[in-house]
């Protein structure tokens, strides 16, 4: 069990658009409690939920998405300002490790999936991370630039590593505690009644009842995966995310237990992004002669 001091933002997302965030499914055991005639039961459970995040560009809203190599990407433009709009679809909290060009953004630092400080985000809801935390209070923007100005590169030197090799994608890590989640279905139980069918509509009650059943049983459509393993044909990526100009981002800590989530990267959700492919210009088009003039 993991222990950690977390912060987190008082930020409200805007409405967005789902079909253009990245979403990762993942599959959430719980204990279900039951009011069966009076009498209490709990069930094992589990149930499909799509974790998901949103790159928000300040002159563009949020950034559209698709599929490079497997994987989903977005373009980037050279000196845009962006956020990271984090979701949590689950009725309690949850605590999220946001790394951008493989650096921590809360710390700066490099860290492991599970080890990162991390953003708490309440309950069926929502937060905006507009930038690298630098203190309490303040954040300095996000923002895409040529990788050797990334912030990744100024760390690495820093540091006498090379970060800049992680320039072009951004994880979110979800985790929570499963005590918490338990105690919410105890507190919210469904609840069952055994009932004897009259004779006459025994046929068209289990009619009723196993299409029930089934609707109640068929699994939540899955949210689009991706394969997150890189394509040894790709291109070199070009793009990363620079430090910017200063903005509010008042933050407080709290302490929270957590136990369960996604401890590896293909469980969690990574965005690649790189700057738009151009051709490179020609000083020698393919031309013989001048054509002549009338």
């Amino acid at each position: 069990m993991q222990f950690n001091r977390m912060l987190f933002t008082l930020s409200l997302a805007l409405a967005a658009t789902a079909a253009q965030a990245a979403v990762k499914s993942y599959d959430v055991k719980y204990r279900l409690a039951v009011q069966q005639d009076g009498a209490l039961i709990h069930e094992a459970r589990r149930q499909n939920y799509g974790f998901r995040v949103e790159i928000v560009s300040d002159s563009e809203g949020v950034k559209p998405e698709s599929a490079r190599n497997g994987r989903p990407f977005i373009t980037a433009s050279q000196g845009e300002n962006y956020s990271v709009r984090l979701y949590n679809p689950l009725p309690v909290r949850v605590a999220v490790n946001l790394s951008v060009d493989g650096v921590n953004s809360i710390t700066g630092k490099p860290s492991g999936i599970e080890d990162g400080e991390k953003w708490m985000i309440d309950p069926y809801s929502s937060v905006t991370i507009p930038g690298w935390q630098v203190s309490s209070g303040e954040a300095r923007r996000f923002f895409f630039t040529d990788k050797p100005k990334s912030y990744a590169k100024w760390r690495g030197d820093a540091l006498g590593k090379d970060l800049s090799a992680n320039c072009g994608v951004i994880g979110a890590a979800f985790f929570w505690n499963q005590q918490e989640l338990d105690q919410y279905y105890d507190d919210h139980p469904i609840y069952r009644y055994t009932q004897k069918p009259a004779p006459y509509s025994l046929s068209g009650f289990r009619d009723k009842k196993e299409s029930a059943e089934n609707s109640a049983g068929a699994p939540a459509p899955s949210a689009q995966s991706y394969d997150a393993r890189a394509s040894e044909s790709a291109p070199e990526q070009q793009a990363g995310t620079g430090m910017g100009e200063s903005q509010s981002n008042p933050t407080y800590q709290v302490d929270f237990h957590y136990d369960t989530g996604m401890y590896s990267v293909a469980q969690a959700v990574v965005i690649y992004y790189d700057f738009a492919k151009t051709p490179k210009p020609n000083p020698f088009p393919d031309m013989e002669f001048a054509p002549r003039m009338n």
